[in-house]
């Protein structure tokens, strides 16, 4: 017995449909299945043929309008009787695997090329990196000398101060034993002080 096995959805492509089914066709023993992507009126479209004894047809039947994958979005499921040619499950295993498999490498070289632009562009970042770690490097040791002068300043500062103390103390002292003599001077000459 065969049949066509027409789902349409709106995701029913990359999602694993494919190998899902003949997951589950191989499981049956089935006799003949292919299963291949299509479109239809925007819509995508999984077409599958499938032969084995009624027993397996029906539970097939049964196995498609209830499972799909998790990523599938189903909108309809048709099936219909089918009399031309159906390749057997075995050889459609082999070149589906084959057709994978060649996917497969396509996307693991997509990966490499993208992890290398992705290296190349940490490697410059690195060295931006490294750059701004050696101005920072830079500043930090302009900050060091510009604390150093600092600390040279404030002992400047420190010993022009002690220095004007000890001038202004010498300077008092002398003005006050001035104010001191014209005091005794003007008591001598006989005058006094309110």
């Amino acid at each position: 017995m065969k049949l066509r096995a027409l789902i349409r959805g709106r995701k029913v492509h990359g999602v694993g449909y494919r190998n899902h089914l003949l997951a589950e066709a191989d499981s049956m023993c089935m006799k003949g299945f292919s299963a291949r992507n299509l479109r239809e009126n925007g819509l995508q479209l999984v077409e599958v043929l499938f032969e084995g004894d009624e027993t397996q047809v029906s539970s097939f039947m049964e196995f498609v309008r209830s499972s799909w994958p998790i990523a599938a979005e189903v909108s309809e499921i048709s099936f219909e009787e089918y009399d031309g040619r159906i390749e057997s499950l075995t050889k459609f295993a082999i070149r589906f695997q084959a057709i994978q498999l060649s996917r497969g490498v396509e996307s693991i070289l997509r990966i490499e090329s993208k992890q290398d632009a992705m290296l190349e562009k940490q490697d410059r970042m690195l060295e931006k990196q490294d750059k701004m770690l050696e101005k920072q490097d830079a500043m930090l040791e302009k900050q060091d000398r510009m604390l150093e002068k600092q600390d040279e300043t404030i002992e400047e500062l420190r010993g022009v101060r002690s220095d004007l103390n000890e001038h202004m103390e010498r300077r008092f002292a002398r003005i006050e034993g001035e104010i001191a003599e014209l005091k005794r001077a003007i008591r001598e000459l006989g005058g006094s002080f309110a």
